[in-house]
């Protein structure tokens, strides 16, 4: 006992310290386990690399993720070095800009306004001085790992499936969630899983990795269960899996530990809960979705993934923790436009992180050789489409940010409506200009143009299942980034649209509004002619529906305020578009089942309000000023659309639309169904006279959207909450 007093009080010096004690710069001393290190519960290990390295190298607690075997970061880290060789591990993606929204990745916090109480009281007393440390995470703020119970447990809501179950659902996952949310390393994950499955017990430090795992196939089942296609059905019957008792019983067993994975303080807590939150906000509950979706920013946040750490020794772990900051943008982003609630993540803080050119996004070598693929400067990966998808979604983010700062009026005058105009057109810049640097890979306007798509299906017909299949979601991927640029142009200009205008507004807030409507109606046409019918069983359908249904509301609009023109008749096509679409995928989605469920009652009352309208007002020709000043009428002159959304103003083609049965393509399998090139070439375009416009001084009045909000609701997306007893549109209890 005195001896140990002794060394507390004068604490040896020894030429070589133990990781720890280098690490947090503390004295430590010669005898192993050290007395810091025994006092605190830690596990006492001295490295046999040099000082210098080591501490450069070495990562703080709870950075690694200990399910990524050495051997698996090894052999990544050879072939980062062979990619370093090429150039082209450190080149980013999406290239720099001088816009307002491209941030560099900060690095590790200096300033004491960015450490926490208990760093601050790290650094006034000199741990190193005092010769005993402040860890183990009991006082908040204190990054430490606590010492947890390391006996045996197992779970106790479900039973796990057998092996063969597991890893045809974890196929499944990679299949179908990976190419849309990019949160895992799939080689490195698939060695967790496999030790993970083979065992019915573990010890406590493998409890995050083990919801990671059911998190996963959560995911799978849910995305293979109505998809009748699937064979792994039959792997189910001979095992006797109900296939939806299993779902919930995963996903009770992950609530269960949900708080207990939060305390580890790991990379899988950020992983389950994005999952969570992604199956809830579609499938079962968002106010559920919201509040976990919350836990997986905090833990972002905890674990210091915002910064590009220099000290993680394996480019594995480096890449997982960037791919889930990323999708902390892209997610939080997401959040605040379906809630309209602000965002979780501080604007001035965070930054994309660009990714490496890692194994698993590879593109198989035979779709490199073929005409459309390969070339000069096109990705021999898929890491373009994320880092097109984080970029986005981050201008997304400073959007709502700047609409969300204007402090307008409670009776809004025309200099707010003005503001909201200047906002609403730099944010279409700011769209187009990303939308230019899409590469042609995943531009889906290059695909649908001069039969490109039938062409590329019919070349890729005798390449290996594999092959194909990987082929069909690359095209998903272009679609889901025309999906989001379009829901995004809507986005930014439906504030104006929102907004109460009198017949003494200016011409300028006038011209600013048809423009708005103009450019989301655009926006809308050329959702409703995506076949998102290709989405059917992955999991982005569900996220393709939502913007099927905006683009819906806005579509109908146009009826109303236009009466029997050509535009009016263009935008029931393709709220019909949207119907047909919806009524296929909603026996087994929910958000489908609604979008066509509303849509079909949006439209029937359009159609109403258009013959009233049309009665009224002659059809929109030569109207009598006092009809034009109760808002029964608005002209939008139809324009050609260009492929960046602009709209060319002397031309009046107006594109053709195909019949409606030429919506439905076949239902979807491992082999990429046919899509009828009409469904979506929007180059070809037909002469049609077009209806002559207002006249300039028969302005729109304050009445023009007020007489349609009573069927809107909220005016952009039903309500994602059903069961939010605050919420005044409560249009989801309408289906069961």
């Amino acid at each position: 006992m005195e001896q140990e007093t002794s060394l507390l009080q004068k604490p040896l010096r020894t030429s070589r310290a133990c990781d720890r004690c280098r690490r947090q710069k503390l004295k430590c001393d010669s005898s192993r386990p050290c007395v810091l290190c025994t006092r605190t519960g830690h596990k006492c290990e001295t490295s046999q690399r040099t000082a210098k390295r080591t501490r450069r190298q070495h990562p703080r607690d709870g950075d690694l993720n200990p399910g990524v075997h050495r051997k698996i970061a090894s052999a990544t880290h050879k072939n980062s070095n062979s990619i370093h060789s090429t150039g082209r591990a450190e080149k980013p993606y999406a290239p720099e800009s001088s816009a307002s929204y491209l941030e560099r990745a900060p690095k590790e916090p200096q300033s004491g306004a960015n450490a926490s109480a208990i760093d601050f009281a790290r650094r006034v007393f000199n741990e190193e001085e005092a010769g005993r440390t402040l860890t183990g995470a009991s006082i908040p703020g204190d990054t430490g790992a606590p010492t947890l119970d390391n006996s045996l447990w197992h779970l106790t809501e479900v039973e796990l499936p057998p092996e063969a179950v597991m890893f045809a659902l974890i196929d499944v996952y990679f299949d179908r969630m990976q190419w849309f949310i990019l949160i895992f390393h799939e080689p490195s994950f698939r060695e967790t899983a496999r030790r993970i499955i083979s065992q019915t017990s573990w010890r406590r430090q493998d409890l995050s990795p083990t919801m990671a795992v059911l998190a996963v196939a959560v995911i799978g089942l849910h995305s293979v269960l109505p998809d009748q296609r699937w064979p792994g059905h039959e792997l189910l019957r001979e095992h006797s899996v109900d296939g939806e008792k299993l779902i919930h019983g995963l996903i009770n067993e992950i609530r269960r530990n949900l708080l207990d994975i939060s305390i580890d303080c790991r990379i899988e807590a950020v992983q389950v809960c994005f999952l969570v939150s992604s199956y809830y906000v579609y499938h079962s509950s968002p106010s559920i979705a919201w509040t976990v979706s919350g836990m997986a920013v905090r833990s972002a946040y905890a674990l210091h993934l915002y910064t590009k750490s220099a000290k993680c020794e394996s480019p594995v772990v480096d890449e997982v923790r960037s791919r889930c900051w990323n999708h902390a943008i892209v997610g939080d982003t997401f959040a605040s436009i379906i809630y309209g609630r602000p965002s979780s993540i501080d604007t001035g803080l965070v930054a994309l992180h660009s990714l490496r050119d890692m194994d698993d996004l590879v593109i198989d070598p035979l779709l490199l050789k073929n005409e459309w693929i390969s070339g000069d400067g096109m990705p021999t990966t898929t890491a373009g489409f994320f880092a097109m998808k984080y970029e986005i979604y981050n201008i997304i983010r400073h959007i709502l940010s700047r609409f969300r700062r204007l402090q307008l009026r409670k009776e809004t005058i025309e200099e707010d409506l003005l503001a909201i105009a200047e906002a609403a057109q730099d944010s279409e810049e700011q769209l187009i200009s990303w939308r230019k640097r899409v590469p042609r890979l995943f531009d889906f306007e290059f695909w649908s143009c001069d039969n490109r798509l039938e062409q590329f299906q019919q070349q890729i017909e005798g390449l290996p299942q594999r092959t194909k299949y990987q082929a069909e979601t690359i095209i998903l991927q272009a679609a889901t980034l025309q999906l989001t640029y379009d829901g995004a142009l809507i986005q930014a200009r439906r504030p104006l649209l929102e907004q109460k205008i009198t017949s003494s507004c200016s011409h300028l807030v006038v011209d600013a509004i048809h423009e708005s409507l103009r450019v989301a109606t655009a926006a809308a046409l050329r959702i409703s002619r995506i076949p998102v019918l290709r989405f059917k069983h992955h999991f982005a359908e569900s996220f393709a529906s939502l913007q099927q249904f905006t683009a819906g509301v806005i579509l109908c609009i146009l009826p109303t305020s236009q009466p029997f023109t050509t535009a009016a008749h263009e935008a029931k096509t393709g709220i019909m578009h949207i119907i047909h679409a919806s009524t296929a995928l909603g026996p087994h989605n929910r958000i489908a089942k609604q979008t066509a469920q509303l849509l079909t009652e949006l439209l029937k009352v359009t159609i109403e309000r258009e013959m009233s309208g049309a009665l009224r007002g002659g059809l929109g020709m030569n109207l009598p000023k006092e009809i034009s000043e109760t808002g029964a009428i608005l002209s939008v002159e139809p324009t050609r659309i260009d492929h960046t959304g602009r709209h060319s103003p002397h031309s009046r083609d107006v594109p053709d639309h195909p019949p409606m049965s030429t919506i439905h393509t076949p239902p979807h399998s491992r082999e990429p169904p046919h899509m009828p090139q009409a469904t979506h070439d929007q180059s070809r375009a037909n002469d049609r006279p077009v209806q002559a416009p207002l006249e300039s001084s028969e302005y729109p009045s304050a009445n023009i959207f007020e007489q349609l909000d009573d069927t809107f609701g909220a005016f952009v997306m039903f309500n994602l909450i059903p069961d939010d007893q605050s919420s005044a549109w409560n249009w989801g209890r309408t289906v069961p």
